[in-house]
C-alpha cells in the first residue's frame, strides 16, 4: 500500500513539475530581457487622433442570434468613436435562419453601414465558412463601390465593442500585419452574497483566466516575437495579408478553433500578430479617475455544462486539431523560430495538464486527511518525491501570485482577493475552474480517440458548436458612453485636477463644463470644438476655406450673430458649420424649407474669416473640392467621406488613396 501510495505521488508530482516549470522559465527569461522587449514607448494616445481615418470593415458571423444582435449592432454604432461612413459592419447570415435574417435586415436599413450578408449554404456550417463567406462578399463590395478597407475585424454577436477600438485600429494596422485586442469577460460585482454561487464562480472563472491570459501571457507573447493566437473576437486582419491570401479562404473550414489555427499559419507565414493592450482614462460619476483598457468586452458561460461544452471545444480545436507535438518542433519546418515554437508547446501541453489536476486534488486531500488519521505517507521527509512536492509548491504559490496580479489589473482588488484568496491556498474559484477544464478535457480526448459523433447519425463536416448568448441591460450600457470630460482626458487636453475643478464650478453655478472650461483657460475654443465633436460623435472642420463659397445666398448679419455657415450641398441637404456657441434652434429655421440639415463643428474664427472673405481656396483645394463633389454626386462618396478628405488634404498627395474611397471611380467621376 505504502509503496503504491509512494509512486502514485511520484508520478504526479513529476508530471506536474515537468509540465509547470517551463512558465517558471519562461518569466524569468521574460523579466530578464524586459526592458530589450519594451525598448520601444508607451503609444501615444494624443497621436491616436492626427491620422484620417481610414476606411475599414467588422464582420460578425450570426447563427440563431435573433435576440441579442440589434442590442450589439446599436450599441455598437452608438458609442463607436469613428466616422460612420468609414466603417461598416457585415453580418453573415443563413438562409434557413428567419428570426436571425429579419433583425439583420432591420439594422441595414437602419443604419447605412451595415450589410447583410446571407451564406449560400443552410446552417450551421462551421464559423470558418462563415467568416469566409463573408471576406469573399466584402471583396463584393469593394469592388462594387470603388473602395478598399485597410482592415477586417473579427468580432462576436455578443461583443460589447470599446468605444476606441477602430480609431486604435486606424492607427495601429500601417504598422502592423493584423492585431489582437483583450478580451475581458463581464462578470457580477463580487460580493459575499454571490461569490460561493454557481453561476457566479463559472463566470468568475473565465474572468480569472482571461485576466491572465490577456493581461500577462499575451503581452510576452506579442513583446519576444512568439505566436500571438487569435482569440476569435476583436481581431484584426490587415490589408496586406488579405492581399497575400488573395481568394484562398483564410479559415480552415474543419477546424472548430479556426482563429487559432489561422495564428499559426500568419506566423509560418512571417506575419506578426500585434497584441494591443493599451488604456485611457475614464472620469467616474463619483469624481475620480480610473483607466480603461480598449478592449472586447462579453458576458461568458454561468452555467457549468454550458461551460464545458464551449471549452471542450476550444481545447480539441486547439490542442488536438491545430497541433501535434510532431509538427511543433518539426525540423523540415523551418518557418517558425525556437521562441515560437516554445509558446506553441506551452499551449499543446494544457491537454495533459488539465488532466493531471485531478489526481493531484485527490493526492491533497489524502494529505489533509492524514493530518488526522494514520496513513502512509505520499511524500517522505527528505525523499525525491518530497523535494519535487516542494518545488511544486513553489511554483504553485508563484503562478497564484502572478494570477492574482493580473486579475488586480483589471478587475480590481476585490476580485483578486475572491479569486485567490477565499479560502487561502486553495481557492474555490480555482478548484472550479480547473474541475470544469478537467471536464472539457476529458471529454476532448473523447472526441480525439472514439470520434465526435459517436453514437449519432454521421455529419458532413464540422457544424458550429456554438454558444448561446446573452447581452447586457440598457442601464449598464450606459456606462460605456464617452462623455466631454473623457473624452478631454483621452486627448490629453486637460488633467483630472482642472476638470475636477471645472465640474465642481460647472454644477455650483449651474453652467455648461464647455462655458466654465472656457472661463478658466483651461482649454481653448478649438480643444473644445474637437472634444465635443467626439463626444457627440460629429466631424471636426479646422478650415473651412476649401468648401463651396454659396454663403451669398443667405443673411450674412444672421450667419455671423448665430455662428453658423453653410459648406457643402448634395441633393436637397445642407451641412453647416456651427461652433461650442451656437445655437441651433436659431439657424435650423433658415433651413426649415430648403432641405435636411447636417452640421460640423469649427471654430468661432473659422466662421468669421469665412464670411468675411479673408480666406481664399487654393487651384489645389479648388481641384480637389471639384473632384470630392463629383463622385458624391455619382454616389461614389458620402457627405462625411468628403468633408473628412477635403479636411485632410493636406495630409496624403492622394487624400482619397490613402482613405480607401473613390479607387478606380475616375470615370465615375468624369
Amino acid at each position: 500500500m505504502s509503496i503504491a501510495v509512494y509512486v502514485f505521488g511520484l508520478i504526479v508530482a513529476l508530471g506536474m513539475i515537468i509540465l509547470n516549470i517551463d512558465d517558471v522559465i519562461w518569466d524569468i527569461g521574460y523579466f530578464l530581457t524586459r526592458k530589450r522587449h519594451n525598448k520601444e514607448e508607451k503609444l501615444p494616445l494624443q497621436l491616436v487622433d492626427n491620422l484620417p481615418p481610414k476606411l475599414l470593415a467588422v464582420m460578425v458571423a450570426a447563427w440563431h442570434e435573433d435576440n441579442v444582435i440589434e442590442q450589439v449592432i446599436d450599441h455598437m454604432i452608438s458609442t463607436v468613436h469613428y466616422p460612420r461612413s468609414m466603417y461598416h459592419v457585415f453580418l453573415g447570415v443563413y438562409p434557413n435562419d428567419d428570426a436571425t435574417i429579419a433583425v439583420a435586415e432591420k439594422l441595414s436599413k437602419k443604419y447605412e453601414n451595415v450589410h447583410v450578408v446571407i451564406n449560400p449554404v443552410p446552417g450551421p456550417t462551421s464559423k470558418a465558412q462563415n467568416l469566409n463567406n463573408m471576406i469573399t462578399s466584402i471583396k463584393q463590395f469593394e469592388d462594387e463601390h470603388h473602395c478598399r478597407f485597410a482592415s477586417i475585424t473579427v468580432h462576436d454577436s455578443e461583443d460589447v465593442v470599446h468605444p476606441y477600438e477602430l480609431k486604435m485600429t486606424n492607427f495601429l494596422i500601417d504598422q502592423y500585419d493584423s492585431l489582437q485586442f483583450p478580451v475581458f469577460p463581464l462578470q457580477k460585482k463580487p460580493n459575499w452574497k454571490n461569490v460561493f454561487s454557481i453561476s457566479n464562480l463559472t463566470s468568475g472563472t473565465y474572468a480569472d483566466e482571461f485576466a491572465e491570459n490577456h493581461f500577462r501571457y499575451m503581452v510576452m507573447r506579442s513583446d519576444t516575437q512568439a505566436v500571438v493566437p487569435s482569440a476569435g473576437t476583436g481581431f484584426v486582419i490587415s490589408r496586406r495579408v488579405l492581399s497575400f491570401y488573395k481568394d484562398k479562404p483564410l479559415f480552415t473550414e474543419g477546424s472548430l478553433t479556426e482563429d487559432y489555427k489561422f495564428s499559426i499559419d500568419l506566423a509560418k507565414n512571417g506575419f506578426q500578430v500585434h497584441y494591443v493592450l493599451e488604456k485611457v482614462p475614464r472620469l467616474l460619476n463619483n469624481g475620480k479617475i480610473r483607466y480603461d483598457y480598449i478592449t472586447t468586452r462579453s458576458l461568458f458561460p454561468s452555467n457549468f455544462s454550458a461551460a464545458v461544452k464551449q471549452k471542450t471545444r476550444w481545447i480539441y480545436g486547439i490542442t488536438m486539431q491545430s497541433l501535434k507535438i510532431t509538427e511543433i518542433f518539426s525540423k523540415e519546418d523551418e518557418r517558425l523560430n525556437l521562441i515560437q515554437r516554445f509558446a506553441l508547446y506551452k499551449d499543446w501541453k494544457s491537454k495533459f495538464i488539465n488532466i493531471l489536476v485531478l489526481p493531484a486534488y485527490v493526492i491533497l486531500v489524502y494529505f489533509i486527511l492524514s493530518l488526522f488519521i494514520r496513513l502512509p505517507a505520499v511524500y517522505p521527509m527528505w525523499s525525491f518525491s518530497w523535494w519535487l512536492s516542494v518545488s511544486l509548491t513553489v511554483v504553485m504559490l508563484y503562478k497564484q501570485f502572478m494570477r492574482a496580479l493580473a486579475i488586480y489589473s483589471v478587475y480590481g482588488f476585490r476580485s483578486a482577493f475572491i479569486a485567490c484568496l477565499v479560502p487561502p491556498i486553495i481557492p474555490i474559484r480555482l478548484v472550479w475552474g480547473n474541475l470544469i477544464n478537467f471536464m472539457a478535457t476529458a471529454r476532448a480526448w473523447g472526441w480525439y480517440l472514439f470520434g465526435m459523433n459517436r453514437g449519432k447519425s454521421k455529419q458532413k463536416g464540422i457544424k458550429w458548436n456554438k454558444t448561446d448568448h446573452e447581452f447586457l441591460e440598457k442601464h449598464v450600457l450606459y456606462s460605456y458612453y464617452r462623455n466631454l470630460g473623457d473624452v478631454l482626458l483621452e486627448k490629453q487636453y486637460i488633467d483630472f485636477t482642472k476638470l475636477s475643478d471645472a465640474l465642481n464650478t460647472a454644477r455650483k453655478e449651474n453652467k455648461r463644463l464647455g462655458e466654465v472650461l472656457l472661463e478658466k483657460g483651461y482649454v481653448t475654443e478649438e480643444m473644445l470644438a474637437k472634444a465635443l465633436a467626439a463626444s457627440t460623435h460629429k466631424l471636426y472642420v479646422s478650415d473651412i476655406s476649401a468648401f463651396d463659397n454659396f454663403q451669398e445666398q443667405f443673411d450674412k448679419q444672421n450667419m455671423e450673430q448665430n455662428l453658423f455657415c453653410p459648406i457643402l450641398k448634395y441633393d436637397d441637404t445642407y451641412v453647416v458649420a456651427e461652433t461650442p456657441f451656437s445655437d441651433p434652434s436659431r439657424y435650423e429655421e433658415t433651413f426649415a424649407d430648403k432641405g435636411s440639415l447636417k452640421t460640423v463643428y469649427t471654430t468661432k474664427k473659422a466662421i468669421m474669416t469665412r464670411l468675411s472673405g479673408g480666406s481664399k481656396p487654393s487651384q489645389r483645394d479648388q481641384e480637389l473640392f471639384r473632384r470630392l463633389a463629383a463622385l458624391l454626386d455619382n454616389g461614389c462618396l458620402t457627405w462625411e467621406q468628403a468633408v473628412i478628405a477635403l479636411e485632410n488634404r493636406d495630409f496624403s498627395s492622394d487624400i482619397l488613396q490613402y482613405m480607401g474611397l473613390g479607387i478606380g471611380s475616375e470615370l465615375v467621376a468624369a
